[in-house]
């Protein structure tokens, strides 16, 4: 008898049919009888060559119902259930980078990163965006209705792209503020520092932020700054509902005070991006999310709390 499982295992997310069913290890958990909306298996970081017929081959087994998601996850020869509502859900974040990419979702009391390959990024794609048409509430909760502030010159080629696709049918997200990739050295008073930053070329990273009323969303390189010996090949799409954001604030960069961190503040973590102190479109984005901001109390746990996928 051939392992039908071992015959199609490779780097790739399947997606749970007849021809693909469940792993066997994750079969006694599946007592629903529910239709899933989706459900997904996803491999074991290993390679062919080290396969087995017989081998449990599948780290995770995602599945979308109608009012929350079960994750089933090996841990050895054992399964974690893992089970809760998309309103749990407080934030979401989509990497892909070169080959790897991975799905981050942000609950109060754990993370899940969810590894994938690239040879698999329409379906992780397409379950992030049934995710996110599930994690928030239908109606806006606050307006976007205001003339987007007019677009800053510089970004890449590729976040021009990415800012094009928003464009395309008809998206009701809206362009609130963006920062291409600047040189540090180019806004630093301080000669020594000056010196110091044009040597490493230091960059600040380029990002674009939106909203839809119901969900704010950044894309960025997810990370704020980068040096001369380092390569980014990084995107992040981080969404967050908007009825989740605790706090919205602003800080000046310790180290060049043309620098504003934003950090946008949720139960499940927070997320830093920078803009230049006189970046035009950040004052209109804060001006918009004026609703949002609050001030934490000091002992709050979320202060200085960075949450990024490890990429």
């Amino acid at each position: 008898m051939r392992d039908q499982e071992y015959d199609r295992f490779g780097p790739w997310v399947i997606e749970i049919s007849q021809n693909d069913p469940p792993p066997p290890l994750f079969l006694p958990y599946l007592t629903r009888s529910e239709e899933p909306l989706f459900s997904v298996k996803i491999p074991r970081t290993i390679s062919r060559r080290d396969a087995n017929p017989g081998m449990n081959l599948y780290d995770y087994l995602v599945t979308l119902y109608g009012k929350d998601i079960v994750i089933l996850e090996r841990v050895g020869d054992e399964v974690r259930e893992h089970i809760f509502p998309y309103d749990e859900i407080h934030y979401l974040v989509l990497t892909e980078e070169l080959l790897k990419g991975i799905v981050q979702l942000g609950l109060p009391d754990q993370i899940f990163n969810l590894p994938f390959n690239m040879t698999s990024a329409t379906t992780m794609r397409y379950l992030t965006d049934l995710v996110r048409e599930r994690y928030a509430a239908v109606e806006p909760a606050i307006s976007v209705d205001a003339q987007e502030p007019g677009l800053e010159k510089g970004f890449s080629n590729h976040f021009d792209h990415l800012l094009a696709e928003q464009r395309v049918g008809g998206s009701s997200f809206r362009f609130l503020a963006g920062q291409p990739d600047t040189s540090i050295a180019t806004h630093e008073a301080n000669p020594f520092r000056k010196l110091i930053f044009g040597a490493a070329d230091k960059t600040l990273m380029e990002s674009m932020h939106f909203c839809d009323g119901r969900e704010l969303k950044v894309i960025s390189r997810g990370s704020t700054f980068k040096y001369r010996w380092q390569k980014s090949y990084r995107t992040d799409l981080y969404t967050v509902p908007v009825p989740n954001i605790m706090a919205i604030r602003t800080e000046t960069d310790s180290s060049n005070s043309a620098i504003t961190l934003l950090y946008i503040e949720t139960r499940a973590g927070t997320r830093s991006y920078g803009f230049l102190s006189n970046n035009p479109t950040l004052e209109t984005y804060l001006q918009l999310l004026e609703p949002l901001i609050q001030t934490p109390s000091p002992s709050s746990s979320l202060r200085g709390k960075q949450v990024a996928p490890a990429a």
